[in-house]
């Protein structure tokens, strides 16, 4: 057994008893489809995936503004691991094999520190990917979570990058910013786990846009701030971290069929934030 620690805020993250292997309790990924495509220069999969239709409260005018929070007993009745506050359990309508969701124990909207430490220290172990939706950004439940996923997908590292704005925040030592060249704001961070999630509060209190997705792989986390959620006609649902990370999910045939390449890119630039 042995123990990383990590500097800030005394957190301690047992590197030996987060789940990584294969685990038969989490749903099978079997899309019904694929197909590729080139967006901003940069493959994309898209992936028809019918049987997310059937989650509840999944975002659209249609959903209501309160609902009573499954939560608790997702984390009574579904937990695979649980230690320092945090609950991994499996993700019922997966976009990716082998998924999991990272929960906090306390109810939050956004992850504090530690969770993102955590999610952060799974996926650089795992050589994975850990994705966090906000309310107004494609979540369907209001607590904080992450999808930890044990897969990497090229479209984020392909993108091209540009120079950073000077004055933006200061980051943790150990880390450093990074903006791709995109006509929409996609801010990153690198650096080891801990600098990374120190960096990710910091930008949390300073996000000027009330929703925002986040993807955490190789090293970096992407942050995908929000002004729309659903860039419908380009893509008919809302935009997760899904698919800033490069995985487009549909639920019906006839979206799927017929998305371009210059429908994604319209879709990512109606969705994002204009202004770094």
């Amino acid at each position: 057994m042995w123990i990383r620690r990590l500097p800030c805020r005394n957190i301690v993250v047992r590197m030996d008893t987060l789940p990584f292997a294969a685990d038969p309790h989490l749903a099978p990924f079997v899309p019904a489809a694929v197909r590729e495509l080139e967006v901003f220069g940069a493959r994309v999969t898209l992936a028809l995936l019918p049987s997310r239709k059937r989650r509840q409260d999944r975002p659209g005018d249609d959903r209501p503004a309160f609902r009573a929070s499954p939560v608790g007993r997702i984390l009574r009745e579904e937990a695979l691991w649980s230690r320092d506050g945090l609950v991994v359990t499996p993700n019922r309508y997966p976009f990716a094999a082998q998924q999991r969701i990272l929960w906090p124990e306390q109810a939050r909207r956004e992850p504090d520190a530690a969770m993102w430490r955590a999610a952060s220290v799974w996926a650089a172990a795992a050589n994975g990917t850990a994705l966090v939706n906000t309310v107004g950004a494609a979540a369907s439940i209001a607590r904080a979570h992450a999808h930890l996923v044990p897969e990497r997908l090229p479209f984020l590292d392909a993108l091209r990058e540009k120079p950073v704005p000077a004055g933006l925040i200061e980051v943790p030592s150990g880390a450093e910013l990074a903006v791709k060249d995109v006509p929409f704001c996609l801010l990153g961070v690198r650096g080891e786990a801990a600098a990374i999630a120190e960096s990710l509060v910091r930008l949390a209190d300073v996000r000027l846009t009330a929703a925002c997705n986040v993807v955490v792989s190789g090293g970096a986390a992407w942050l995908y701030p929000r002004r729309r959620e659903t860039p419908a006609p380009h893509f008919p649902y809302a935009l997760g971290a899904a698919e800033v990370w490069g995985r487009w999910c549909y639920v019906d045939e006839e979206p799927f069929a017929a998305a371009t390449a210059g429908m994604l890119e319209q879709a990512l630039v109606a969705a994002g934030a204009l202004v770094l």
